[in-house]
């Protein structure tokens, strides 16, 4: 079988997986003992309109709650592939117009934390296996175990303490170092996507690290000059986002590094056995060849499996690191929706989630078929 062939069969079983999961969140809400329909009108609901019926009556046809439960996931369903996905009494707008704001606040923070929680687990993983046994492979196996037991939350609030105030290390750091500029009140913002005394364009993709080349550079008017100026560049821009994320990220990448240390120090201690390793020894091959080239290849493979649970982790954990760092992902707003019950933010930011998460373990199925030319397609 063909890649491509391989691809589309692929999406075509995603098709059914996604109808099981609004199966499940329409359940879900159905479970629930809470009114949507009261939650929309809130004091409004006995307030009669120029139909005769009152805000709530309007809103229990309007959403179908007067049919079967089975035309109510019809409807639901029907709505979806419309793109009406529900109003927010949260937030009061459109569901699916929230969901497009937040939803690249989120993928722009996992994916930076995989790409430096990745490295980060990978490398120490691979001293640690080579010094098996020694000081650094207990000290960072100590650690790797340090980093999976403690909660994200403590681990966002310490690195805030430390590195986002006066009382942590970057001040004391950056003012005994001559070459080094100073800082005050931290090396990094401890809240918010980006300065606030700044306007970031709402235009663009939502990435902010890929907006802030592409988007116009915002202005500011200048009493003194009569006129509208440039008050930032791009790569102020860039540098700005890229400070903000540091924090959260670094966060969710140290929850994470703690567990591929452990895996990738197990695989390449198994592959180290192997009858090709010791051949490779025995042709005077040199150590760190034999270690990068044949072990560290093959040991791997089996990392690009973790990847998928990897990103779906990240998603997880952003529910905390963007309410504690104030980012207004999916997150923060799975967090706010649940509060006020607010079901078609909750519903929308499920279905969301579930299709991000299939979509990643998609891609590394795909990319377990590229590296390992042992696995076959069929």
């Amino acid at each position: 079988m063909k890649l491509q062939e391989f691809i589309v069969r692929r999406l075509i079983l995603l098709i059914p997986v996604i109808m099981g999961v609004s199966i499940f969140t329409f359940a879900i809400a159905q479970i629930i003992p809470a009114d949507p329909a009261a939650a929309l009108c809130g004091e409004k609901c006995g307030v009669v309109g120029s139909n005769g019926l009152t805000a709530y009556e309007s809103n229990v046809i309007r959403l179908g709650l007067d049919k079967p439960v089975w035309q109510q996931y019809v409807i639901y369903v029907t709505n979806l592939l419309e793109g009406d996905w529900g109003e927010s009494v949260t937030f009061h707008r459109p569901v699916i117009e929230k969901l497009r704001d937040a939803a690249p606040i989120t993928l722009e923070m996992s994916f930076l934390s995989l790409a430096m929680g990745f490295p980060m687990g990978i490398t120490l993983g691979i001293f640690s296996a080579v010094w098996q046994d020694k000081l650094f492979d207990q000290a960072s196996r100590f650690v790797a175990i340090a980093f999976v037991s403690l909660p994200i939350f403590w681990l966002a609030m310490m690195f805030q303490y430390i590195l986002g105030t006066q009382v942590g290390i970057c001040d004391p750091i950056t003012q005994a170092l001559p070459l080094v500029p100073d800082t005050e009140g931290g090396c990094f913002p401890i809240y918010g996507r980006h300065d606030p005394t700044y306007t970031f364009p709402d235009t663009g993709t939502g990435f902010h690290l890929i907006d802030s080349w592409i988007v116009d550079e915002p202005t500011k008017f200048n009493p003194q000059t009569n006129r509208y100026e440039v008050s930032m560049s791009h790569m102020d821009m860039f540098m700005d986002t890229l400070k903000h994320l540091f924090l959260p990220c670094f966060t969710l990448a140290v929850a994470s590094t703690g567990g591929l240390l452990r895996y990738m120090r197990a695989s390449l201690l198994e592959v180290m056995n192997e009858d090709y390793v010791r051949t490779a020894r025995a042709k005077g091959i040199s150590e760190t060849r034999v270690i990068l080239v044949h072990a560290v290849r093959n040991a791997l493979v089996p990392i690009v499996t973790i990847l998928g649970f990897s990103i779906g982790g990240a998603i997880g954990g952003a529910v905390l690191t963007e309410t504690i760092f104030a980012f207004p992902g999916m997150g923060k707003t799975a967090v706010d929706a649940i509060v006020y019950l607010d079901f078609s933010m909750i519903m929308g930011v499920t279905l969301v989630t579930a299709i991000i998460f299939l979509l990643s373990n998609l891609l590394v199925d795909i990319s377990y078929a590229i590296v390992d030319p042992r696995v076959r397609l069929e």
